[in-house]
């Protein structure tokens, strides 16, 4: 059977969320039989008002994830050749999408590759290029954000992680993080509430 999605019932910066946490947390796959297959991998602990969240876009959108427990990782997995088409259409052309798009994408790379703390967000990648275009976005908002680099040891194996620090400003923007709702409740402009009374 074929699943029928309609991105349209969710709005840019939704898609953007679903886009930043894919990018963060995320993996395609299809096969040879020609199924198509998106997983995302949350913490089964800390991560259970993400996987919610993320639940709650997608039955919006037609589809309902199976979740499973693999190694320590709380796994939503998708079968939909669409929003499998879309996602990876949409990793490729993130920043020129429009400002509600990019705040969402944000939030969602928040959720997955983020910490926040009190006045004090930032996220962890090993792609500095998306951190420098993030950077840059965030001062066309006139939100400080300074980038950073730190090699992590593992074992005997050397990394770098590009580290990127945004200014706490950005919880006044139209966001859905759910990391940043977790601090500032009640603070932050937050639209997650939107999801719950919409359909």
């Amino acid at each position: 059977m074929v699943i029928q999605i309609e991105l349209d019932n969710i709005n840019d910066a939704e898609k953007g969320y679903l886009i930043g946490l894919f990018v963060g947390d995320g993996y395609l796959y299809h096969d040879r039989w020609g199924h198509y297959k998106i997983n995302f991998y949350l913490n089964p602990k800390k991560d259970k008002d993400i996987a919610k969240f993320i639940t709650k876009l997608l039955d919006r959108i037609g589809v309902s994830p199976y979740t499973m427990h693999h190694k320590g990782c709380l796994i939503l997995r998708i079968n939909s050749k669409k929003l499998f088409l879309y996602i990876k259409e949409k990793v490729d052309k993130i920043f020129i999408e429009k400002k509600d798009f990019l705040i969402g994408f944000i939030s969602g790379l928040i959720d997955s590759d983020g910490s926040v703390s009190k006045g004090d967000i930032v996220i962890s990648n090993i792609n500095k290029n998306l951190l420098e275009k993030i950077h840059i976005f965030c001062g066309s908002l006139g939100i400080y954000s300074k980038i950073w680099k730190q090699n992590v040891k593992c074992r005997e194996n050397v990394f770098v992680i590009w580290r990127l620090r945004i200014s706490s400003k950005f919880k006044y923007e139209k966001q859905y993080s759910q990391k940043i709702n977790r601090i500032y409740a009640g603070k932050a402009i937050h639209h997650s509430e939107h999801i719950s009374k919409s359909g």
